[in-house]
C-alpha cells in the first residue's frame, strides 16, 4: 500500500495533482483539495484560521476507484430498499477491497454532531492513530450544497483518465 506524506495547507493550491477545489459555503476558510497521484486519490480538508499554527488538517488517501465507488454505492445501495437492489433492511453499510485496500461507506445518523445525517468514507486499511481515516459528509453538504456533483465531475475525469486541465 503506497504511503502520502501529509499535504502541507500552505503550498497545496500550488500542486500541479490538485485536479478540484471546493470551498465550504457555510465558512469560507474550510476548503477541501482533492488530489490525483498516480492510481491515489487525496482528500484534503483544510481550514485557514488566523493563526498559521492553529491551521486545521486531515487528509485521507485511498485507490482512485474508490471515489466512483463510492457514488455508485451510495446511488445504488442506499438510495433503493432492498427489492430494488439497495442494502438489506437494517444494513447501515457497505465494503469492498479495491486494489488491495478496503474502503467502506456507512450512512452516519449524527454526521455533524448536531443530529443531521450524512455518509462516511473510510479508508480500513489506513490508519491514524489507530483508528481508520475517515471522512464524514453531510447530506446537506453532499446533496444541497454541491459536493455530490463535484465527486461526479471528477469521478467522469477518472473514468476517462482526462486529468489535463481539470
Amino acid at each position: 500500500m503506497r504511503q502520502f506524506n501529509d499535504i502541507d495547507p500552505a503550498t497545496i493550491e500550488k500542486q500541479n495533482s490538485v485536479v478540484a477545489k471546493y470551498i465550504d459555503p457555510n465558512n469560507e476558510n474550510n476548503k477541501w483539495f482533492f488530489l490525483i497521484i498516480d492510481n491515489h486519490m487525496i482528500i484534503a480538508n483544510i481550514e485557514y484560521l488566523k493563526h498559521k499554527k492553529k491551521w486545521l488538517h486531515y487528509q485521507i488517501e485511498f485507490p482512485k476507484k474508490g471515489l466512483p465507488w463510492f457514488l455508485e454505492t451510495t446511488e445504488e445501495k442506499f438510495f433503493k430498499n432492498e427489492s430494488e437492489g439497495g442494502l438489506k433492511k437494517g444494513k447501515f453499510h457497505d465494503i469492498i477491497s479495491i486494489d488491495g485496500e478496503r474502503l467502506k461507506v456507512d450512512r452516519a445518523f449524527n454526521a455533524d454532531g448536531q443530529g443531521n445525517t450524512g455518509y462516511s468514507f473510510v479508508t480500513l486499511d489506513r490508519k491514524e492513530y489507530e483508528m481508520s481515516k475517515e471522512f464524514i459528509f453531510t447530506d446537506d453538504l453532499l446533496f444541497n450544497q454541491g459536493l455530490f456533483q463535484l465527486f461526479r465531475e471528477i469521478a467522469s475525469i477518472i473514468a476517462t483518465d482526462q486529468l489535463e486541465g481539470f
